[in-house]
């Protein structure tokens, strides 16, 4: 019995090409245009190995990934990622979900064949193939055979059952707590009286003799207050016209210097204004001289180790300039006439092939926006790097247009075109333009 194997991947274009790959291994090849449709074919079926892509509209790689692993019909079965993301980051969080690993978008035939002999998918008898395609109905039906997988989903109920509790446990605590605070609360708040207490019986009553006296001793006191007011009252106004003097002292002597300062920041801002002409006039040129090569061939990697070359250069320049700003980096993908070459994918067609009559011509947004982020390890390190380099001044931004933006636009129609003139356009289409944006 043939292994078998499921491709996911939006575009067809790359689902063909890695079919016709493994078509080359004597595998039978399932396709699946999204997430959703992979799922429900592993409802009914158990390849071999699943290769996954990252970007897809609806549910994306990684989340079809988690889905399938958590699902114990289909938990064992190898997934490989592929896109055209890097970064640890990126890998550690594919493993972390359970795929096996992470390929480049743009598959190497060798790559495809170790990742198959790795998982001994190629080279099994007949018998372990046989055991290997075969989906354990018991397993559907809950009757575990397997006592690994019996283990493994014991552990999975388990610890869903701590959870629960402890989110219980938790939320009693809580309710514990509120109901003692306001048990406190109640014992310690004095209680009210909707009376006052009556006064108590035989309270001596104030004589007229200590009434006439209390009143005495507030006459001398509001006299003796009075005379400190008007004493506050004077020492003020005085206050006040020293202050004044003083005002018109200051304003006397900040008008003899006004002149020499206004003189001086004049020639300051002059001079400011002569260096940010100066500087702006060299960011120009070392704009435009970036974007000389601004083209990349058709099987070169858009952010590859001559692109980095260029940054690096620039970037020399700018940081003698002490630049402090954003360097943005747009990468652009042509739409070339292009003939299937079987394992090897799509290559340019030959020159005097009718443009109407190539095999496809360009590829899908998605992918194209994939494409333009392909990076070299030189140029992604370099980039990673270049904060601390610059302690921050110089920062890097990386955005891909796919092919929505062509800077030369293409015939209406490629009827009675050769692929020749039409891979000419889509030549200078395919490049990565450079801009700068000073603070």
């Amino acid at each position: 019995m043939r292994k078998t194997a499921l491709v996911v991947d939006d575009s067809k274009t790359a689902r063909n090409v890695l079919k016709k790959i493994l078509e080359t291994h004597d595998l039978d090849v399932a396709t699946a245009g999204s997430a959703e449709d992979a799922i429900e074919y592993l409802s009914d079926s158990r390849p071999d190995i699943i290769f996954m892509d990252h970007e897809m509209p609806g549910m994306d790689g990684l989340e079809a990934v988690s889905a399938i692993k958590d699902n114990p019909a289909t938990a064992t079965i190898p997934i490989m990622m592929y896109t055209a993301q890097q970064g640890e980051l990126y890998v550690g969080q594919a493993r972390a979900l359970g795929a096996i690993g992470v390929l480049p978008k743009q598959l190497e035939p060798v790559e495809v064949s170790k990742v198959l002999e790795s998982l001994r998918i190629i080279g099994e008898d007949a018998e372990s193939r046989e055991k290997r395609g075969r989906v354990d109905p018991a397993v559907r039906t809950g009757e575990y055979p397997n006592l690994e997988q019996f283990d493994h989903d014991l552990r999975d109920m388990i610890r869903n059952l701590f959870d629960q509790q402890r989110e219980i446990l938790r939320r009693e605590l809580e309710d514990s707590q509120e109901r003692i605070a306001r048990s406190v609360a109640d014992r310690v708040r004095p209680p009210r009286h909707e009376e006052d207490a009556e006064a108590a019986p035989g309270q001596s009553v104030p004589s007229r003799f200590a009434f006439n006296a209390l009143a005495a001793v507030l006459g001398v006191i509001a006299v003796i207050f009075a005379v400190l007011f008007w004493y506050r009252e004077d020492s003020w106004r005085e206050l006040q016209r020293q202050n004044a003097e003083l005002q018109q002292a200051l304003e006397v002597r900040q008008a003899s210097t006004s002149q020499d300062a206004l003189e001086v920041r004049r020639q300051l801002n002059e001079y400011r204004q002569s260096l940010d002409e100066a500087t702006l006039v060299a960011l120009d040129s070392l704009e435009w001289a970036a974007n000389q090569t601004s083209q990349y061939g058709f099987d070169e990697v858009p952010l590859g180790d001559f692109r980095l070359s260029v940054l690096q250069e620039l970037t020399n320049h700018l940081v003698a300039l002490d630049f402090r700003g954003v360097v943005r980096i747009e990468s652009h993908v042509g739409n070339f006439c292009m003939a299937f070459g079987g394992p090897d994918g799509y290559g340019l067609a030959a020159p005097d092939t009718p443009a109407d009559q190539c095999d496809q011509v360009g590829f899908g947004p998605s992918e194209a926006y994939e494409m333009g982020l392909r990076q070299s390890a030189s140029f992604a390190n370099f980039i990673n790097a270049a904060r601390a380099r610059t302690e921050g001044a110089v920062r890097y931004e990386i955005i891909s247009y796919g092919n929505s933006s062509p800077l030369l636009d293409y015939p209406p129609t490629p009827v009675g075109i050769m692929a020749s003139a039409w891979n000419e356009i889509a030549a200078n289409n395919n490049r990565v333009d450079i801009s700068l944006y000073p603070e």
